[in-house]
């Protein structure tokens, strides 16, 4: 009887074994057809893998906005400029008098993919070759056209004076990757770049980075066999301390990372080094091409074992490898985002030429974008002049007012003569702020050519250091007698070491060490 029941059970089992089958077949070949998809997307529209350019607000500097108030105060009212004789000021265009800063427009006339390539000068264990941190010396954009089959390789200056989104203060574009977190958080760090670099792109997107350390150049190129390239400029191999002298050579790693960290030109700047990268970076891509070697460049990049970083996907490398196949070295670009270095306070500091910055968008991305202000020299010496004591003094009221809101949400409760003094410390504050915001704003686009004031521009200074140094004392008296009145025993300072106050953190949020 059991053996019966066996017999009978046994068709069934059969049936339950061929839907399995088919079930499984059927996803196989589900996959099979989406693999399909997504390599026929690799390979013939690799722009579909990315996300659409976006567009950034930018402005010459992130406005200081104001801390919300802890108690019901009056706001300071910003006595209006255009009424002062002296200093009322004429806008050039319309454009001039915009509020609103953002360069690009809405739909913007373009279809170029941005992808920096960010060059750490760092060893695997963190270490650096000067100073104590390691910074990015090596700021690269590949503007890539899918339509037009064309990249542009867009060098930016490593000691470019800059404003960082969401952080106060003025730093150098290699000291962004340290702002963001540096070695210790890495994505955080080269993200940062990029957000910092949009605005000198006129607010084009950068979505996506590669980024290497020292060790990784050296094994990347190792890996390849090394390289026969034409030197222009005798130096020093890195770590071998081989010398090499002008003309061709067969460099290994090492030699090419010597290279690649030449520090003495003609001209004295950084441009001839920005210059040497770029083209390095456009032999390596001949050499590969040439060879037939682009899509072994995933197994060159894992020769660098943990020194290479991105957040493109697989797919996403993939796509730009099968695309890097097909291009024509003739429609590579080498350009670069030009400015004039001059030593400031201990350091070498690098001011954009901004109408060389406008042209090379328009020709590369084809929009028409503004001068930002807050990029030149003579904004500089302003700040350094003028400025800095006002941001000084609005971070020591800023101490005491949040200390004091801090304090009402804890429950403490206050007096109507402290709230008082509350109420006068906050508004001094307040129209501090304001007036230093419009002061960046009116003197950025004056030093650009956006703005001609009237009695020229040193008048338009002169009016704002007599209002900003009025505002300074207001806010310097209320402070203090705000800090007696509730017993904050927090450390105030008033003034700014004007030759170090780039170590200031109350001008500039994050500590970076630019050695």
């Amino acid at each position: 009887m059991k053996n019966k029941e066996k017999k009978e059970k046994k068709p069934k089992n059969k049936k339950l074994r061929r839907i399995i089958i088919f079930s499984v077949l059927g996803v196989i070949a589900v996959l099979c057809v989406i693999a399909a998809i997504h390599v026929n997307r690799i390979m013939n529209d690799p722009s579909s893998l990315f996300n659409d350019p976006e567009t950034v607000p930018v402005t010459d500097d992130a406005p200081h906005t104001v801390i919300e108030p802890a108690f019901t105060v009056e706001p300071a009212t910003l006595p209006d400029i255009s009424t002062e004789p002296d200093t009322q000021t004429e806008p050039v265009t319309d454009e001039a008098t915009a509020t609103e800063k953002t360069d690009v427009p809405t739909d913007p006339p373009y279809d170029v993919l941005n992808v920096m390539l960010m060059g750490i000068d760092a060893f695997e264990d963190g270490g650096t070759s000067s100073g104590t941190m390691p910074h990015t010396d090596v700021s690269i954009v590949l503007a890539i056209n899918f339509e037009k089959n064309t990249v542009d390789v867009i060098s930016l200056q490593r000691d470019t004076f800059t404003t960082v989104p969401g952080y106060h203060g003025y730093y150098k574009l290699n000291g962004v990757f340290n702002v963001g977190g540096g070695m210790k958080n890495k994505d955080g760090g080269f993200q940062l770049v990029c957000r910092t670099a949009e605005q000198w792109l006129g607010g084009i997107s950068i979505p996506y980075y590669y980024a290497v350390d020292f060790q990784a150049v050296v094994q990347i190129v190792d890996a390849m066999g090394g390289i026969d390239y034409d030197v222009d400029q005798e130096f020093t191999a890195h770590s071998t301390g081989k010398k090499y002298g002008e003309g061709m050579h067969h460099l290994d790693g090492n030699a090419v990372l010597g290279y690649l960290r030449i520090r003495q030109a003609a001209d004295g700047l950084d441009k001839s080094r920005n210059t040497r990268q770029r083209r390095m970076l456009i032999a390596i891509f001949n050499k590969l091409k040439k060879e037939g070697r682009i899509s072994q460049i995933p197994s060159l990049l894992a020769a660098a074992k943990n020194g290479v970083y991105t957040n493109t996907t697989t797919s996403q490398t993939a796509a730009l490898l099968n695309f890097a196949a097909g291009l024509d070295p003739k429609n590579i670009n080498s350009r670069a985002v030009q400015g004039t270095i001059k030593m400031r306070y201990d350091w070498a500091w690098a001011f954009v030429d901004q109408q060389h910055r406008i042209d090379l968008i328009k020709e590369v991305y084809n929009i028409d974008v503004k001068p930002v202000g807050i990029c030149t020299l003579y904004y500089e010496q302003w700040l350094h002049e003028t400025g800095l004591d006002a941001l000084k003094h609005v971070r020591q009221a800023e101490k005491v007012l949040l200390w004091m809101g801090e304090q009402k949400n804890s429950g403490k409760e206050y007096t109507d003569a402290q709230i008082k003094l509350y109420s006068d410390c906050y508004n001094a504050y307040s129209l501090l702020n304001s007036l230093f915001n419009e002061a960046t704003d009116r003197l950025g686009r004056a030093y650009t050519g956006q703005y001609a004031p009237e009695g020229g521009t040193e008048a338009l200074e002169e009016y704002y250091k007599g209002l900003m140094t009025a505002a300074e004392e207001a806010v310097r008296s209320s402070t203090e007698a705000l800090r007696s009145s509730i017993g904050y025993k927090g450390s105030l300072s008033w003034s700014v070491n004007k030759n170090r106050w780039y170590n200031d953190k109350d001008i500039n949020e994050i500590y970076v060490d630019f050695a």
